[in-house]
């Protein structure tokens, strides 16, 4: 037989500990969203920045009077 599972009291110290545990990792699980959006953001920033450049070598026009356009 297995043992019961004991959940603390809604006053122990026990629980106060578990749920300020949660509300820590909550925020850290909130702060890794916020720099996960940040880091696709800079992602898709790289990515049409090597596209932009691709686009500019194959037209052939020199780069440096495109780059004066954007």
């Amino acid at each position: 037989m297995t043992n019961p599972i004991v959940i603390p009291s809604a006053f122990s110290a026990d629980r106060r500990r578990l749920l300020s545990m949660n509300v820590i990792r909550r925020r850290a699980l909130d702060r890794l969203y916020q720099r996960r959006a940040a880091v696709d953001g800079l992602i898709r920033s790289l990515e049409d920045y090597q596209r932009m450049r691709e686009i500019r070598v194959a037209s052939g026009a020199p780069v440096i009077a495109l780059e004066k356009w954007t």
